[in-house]
């Protein structure tokens, strides 16, 4: 049974969860997801592992209520059980080329400051010097500041309006941070547009960039092709060959296009599993495929 023992609004939209699942505990490693499935009757979400501690036999997740699976998720209360969580999926992150004392930059944009601190944790056992910044459209978003101090040497927080700390965008201390320090690695993760932004000047500084794909995942197996990217001018999908791809080789322009269809049908993910006689799912669900198939070589 996945418990869920803790539950914590942590920022405007967004709550954390710890739930009981021992064995995906134990295993565990920064990068890897679970495949969640709130109710007997809900869509399946793919949700990053923030924290896993294997001696309490509990995994962390930090969530946005911008589904219908994702309501149904945020509802449910300390004490009540989660219906299916499948995971740890993905492949984990080596850092065999991280020494001791080498800078690594984490960044992370809203949700993206959840999905990185687990990396920034991992890499002090490297006894890496880590550098954090963390982006936010305004300070009521900020999520996980005093985790992200503790775990970074130096943490850069910034604002797009200028509410909290410093006005600006990741990009921009990021720049400041390569001016500064001598940076062996960066670690990204953020909306396609900001980590693409965020490769163009490490690909500068010729600089090797980890980033974090969150593709729309139907079943997190490979099955479907949903999450299917463009990395090394080949397709292959985020949740059994990623989602952590080298930065530079990824096709960004070719994820945002499918990232923004995705969006825009995102009423056929949140339809309940029941037919309707007023709403045609299959002229949704045809699209929707379309959109998968659109650059298909």
């Amino acid at each position: 049974m996945h418990t869920i023992i803790n539950k914590q609004i942590i920022a405007l939209g967004f709550k954390r969860m710890d739930v009981k699942a021992d064995l995906i505990s134990k295993k565990a490693k920064p990068g890897q997801f679970v495949m969640i499935m709130p109710r007997e009757q809900s869509a399946r979400i793919a949700l990053s592992i923030v924290e896993a501690d294997a001696l309490k036999g509990t995994i962390s997740l930090v969530f946005e209520e911008t589904s219908l699976a994702m309501q149904e998720l945020g509802n449910l209360q300390i004490g009540e059980s989660i219906f299916m969580i499948l995971g740890p999926l993905g492949l984990p992150v080596p850092f065999e080329d991280v020494q001791k004392g080498n800078v690594v930059v984490c960044i992370g944009y809203g949700i993206g400051i959840a999905q990185v601190l687990s990396f920034c944790r991992e890499l002090h056992k490297f006894e890496a010097k880590v550098i954090g910044i963390a982006g936010v459209k305004t300070r009521r978003a900020l999520l996980l500041e005093s985790q992200m101090r503790l775990a970074c040497d130096k943490l850069c927080l910034t604002t797009d309006d200028g509410t909290y700390e410093k006005k600006g965008y990741v990009t921009g201390s990021l720049r400041e941070m390569l001016q500064q320090y001598k940076i062996k690695l960066v670690i990204c993760f953020a909306p396609p547009s900001i980590m693409n932004a965020v490769c163009a000047i490490t690909k500068e500084y010729r600089i090797k960039t980890i980033v974090g794909l969150n593709p729309f995942m139907v079943d997190g197996t490979g099955l479907c092709g949903s999450c299917r990217v463009r990395v090394k001018d080949k397709n292959v999908f985020a949740c059994v060959d990623g989602p952590i791809f080298d930065g530079h080789e990824v096709d960004f322009k070719d994820l945002e296009t499918r990232t923004m269809h995705c969006e825009v049908e995102d009423s056929w993910h949140n339809l309940i599993s029941q037919p309707s006689h007023t709403f045609d799912e299959s002229r949704i669900l045809r699209k929707w495929l379309g959109g998968l198939l659109k650059n298909k070589p």
